[in-house]
């Protein structure tokens, strides 16, 4: 039988083991993998010197579409995850108008699948008022649901307790995961409120000071207690601190369902020598080394850009109106193969966390997140050997601004396949707009 796609020695990789072989596709589906000199293909791709991965996952981006389009859309973003290896990525619901019901919802899925060149999800919003929308938000074909538990962009409340409780109940009789911004407004309201009587202009110690630690801690201490009494299946987003990792390990260890993600701005920066706006916001040194102990220990499940994209007049404004949040989706492969070849973790951790466990996490494995035969063939092939410095003025985003922006990095994604199709090829892009389909939840 002749396929349409054979990658031919290249070093395959999975979260248990690496070896040589070939990775046979037809029909968008991987059919198998090993070693097969005699199988003809379409399309033979020489992967020697390369390696083989299930197709990244960014499961936490904004693209700002619809709505915020002048800081990013599905196009630009899609675009940006594709020249960095990323074959899908999962959608915050943090939009104008955000996603909370079956309509802003099929209005997004639309968007995207205008846009998109690379397979997406997308979450719903869960607010105060739309408990009785959960079901056809599910149906629509949520990935998941989101609560900010404290505000970030957008400015949206959390539901109250009695709702909040009423929504997890629903989820675990759902069996939908719901996953938490961390952190509680009322902390972050007077500690910023006593860092602005110290500071017009912060810098990364007072970024730290105004949104604390405690804030975090509290909120993920309390997450935990509703997902014990709830039996709801939770993630908590972007895990900042040593306190975050030790709160939701005992969690773990108790039988809760709870799943963690850090990214890459809070394992590279200590906000003692470097001033990047983000929430929650980058700690010092000490968290930063028990986040690295937390991946290393698989205390964290997975790990994801959080790209969250503003103009770059916006992030040019000094004081405290400058907005929270830093482009990553492009640089997510680069900078986590860097580590590895630091000796950080093993590139088969990498696979796990930014593959395999974003997939199972989410419900949507085996279909991906992984190179068996039948999941669907999204790959990244990677250079490891590759030596390249990150320029603003080469990425993709709408968005000129990167807080990596001159960094030599080594280890770079060279190719991204979405369902056995190249998106990105040898560092150009070769995939078309609106190739992206919606993943559904299984």
């Amino acid at each position: 039988m002749k396929y349409d796609l054979i990658l031919q020695n290249g070093t395959i990789v999975t979260p248990n083991e690496s070896f040589e072989g070939d990775v046979v596709i037809h029909g968008g589906k991987i059919i198998k993998v090993g070693k097969f000199s005699d199988d003809t293909a379409d399309v033979i791709y020489d992967a020697s010197g390369k390696h083989i991965l299930p197709g990244v996952i960014d499961a936490h981006v904004h693209f700002r579409d619809p709505g915020l389009t002048e800081k990013e859309d599905f196009e630009t973003g899609s675009i940006a995850a594709a020249m960095g290896g990323v074959t899908m990525i999962a959608d915050m619901p943090n939009t104008n108008p955000v996603t909370s019901t079956a309509e802003s919802f099929n209005e997004k899925l639309n968007i995207a699948r205008e846009k998109s060149y690379i397979d997406f999800a997308l979450f719903a919003l869960l607010n105060e008022d739309n408990f009785s929308e959960m079901d056809r938000l599910k149906n629509s074909g949520a990935l998941g649901y989101k609560i900010f538990f404290g505000s970030s962009t957008g400015d949206i409340a959390a539901p109250t307790h009695q709702v909040l409780i009423q929504q997890m109940k629903k989820a675990s009789e759902q069996n939908m995961r719901i996953g938490f911004h961390a952190e509680l407004n009322e902390i972050n309201t007077n500690f910023t409120g006593i860092a602005k009587k110290e500071t017009d202009d912060p810098d990364g110690f007072w970024l730290d000071y105004a949104r604390p630690v405690a804030s975090e801690a509290n909120a993920i201490h309390s997450i935990i207690n509703y997902a014990f009494n709830t039996k709801t299946k939770i993630h908590i987003h972007h895990i900042t601190s040593e306190d975050g990792t030790l709160l939701t390990e005992k969690a773990k260890q108790e039988g809760i369902d709870v799943t963690t993600e850090t990214c890459p701005h809070y394992l590279i920066f200590d906000c003692n020598e470097h001033n990047h706006k983000v929430y929650p916001p980058i700690r010092d040194e000490s968290h930063r080394e028990a986040l690295w102990n937390a991946v290393q220990n698989k205390i964290i499940d997975m790990i994801a850009s959080d790209h969250a994209p503003h103009t770059a007049e916006q992030k040019a404004v000094s004081g405290w109106e400058k907005p929270g949040g830093l482009c990553g989706v492009e640089t997510l492969v680069p900078i986590l193969l860097n580590e590895v070849n630091k000796g950080e973790i093993s590139i088969n951790d990498f696979v796990r966390l930014t593959s395999e466990n974003p997939a199972k996490i989410w419900g949507i494995y085996p279909q991906k997140g992984n190179l068996n035969p039948g999941a669907d063939a999204c790959i990244t092939i990677v250079d490891m050997n590759m030596k390249k410095t990150i320029k603003t003025e080469d990425l993709h985003s709408k968005s000129k601004t990167s807080p990596y922006d001159g960094m030599e990095l080594q280890g770079f994604p060279v190719a991204a396949i979405v369902r056995g199709k190249f998106v990105m090829k040898d560092g150009v892009l070769t995939g078309r707009k609106g190739y992206g389909v919606l993943v559904n939840q299984k």
